[in-house]
């Protein structure tokens, strides 16, 4: 019986010490994003989001943002919708973003470039 208890114990300081860690690490994260800049702490926090996002429902952080980032690229006009994308990307390369959304960008535009474009962009890139 000591034994059950014991190791009953050592579960329990075990979980103790993660909670206290875990305790620790956000307090910790708590003061970085007060101290940070509110731009960088909102880059920094909407990446974050985006990536603990997963396969569950869309982290919809301003509220109706996407879907109104969805209705102008649908409506807008192709030098607009050309322009205004190329300047954020430009933009975007210079803060903080989430490995996710860094992704599904590289993605979408690799998936609207011809075989042909394709080829010759591995062939630059390969060594």
């Amino acid at each position: 019986m000591d034994g059950a208890i014991q190791t009953a114990d050592a579960v329990f300081d075990a979980a103790a010490v993660a909670a206290r860690l875990r305790n620790a690490w956000a307090e910790a994260l708590c003061y970085a994003i007060a101290e940070c800049h509110p731009q960088d702490a909102a880059q920094i926090m909407v990446a974050a989001l985006e990536d603990m996002g997963g396969d569950g429902p869309e982290v919809n952080v301003f509220c109706t943002l996407r879907g109104d980032a969805q209705w102008w690229a649908e409506t807008a006009p192709q030098h607009e919708l050309q322009e205004y994308t190329y300047a954020g990307m430009k933009h975007l390369g210079q803060r903080a973003l989430g490995p996710g959304a860094r992704k599904r960008l590289i993605l979408t535009l690799w998936q609207g470039l011809t075989p042909a474009d394709k080829q010759a962009f591995i062939a630059k890139v390969a060594p």
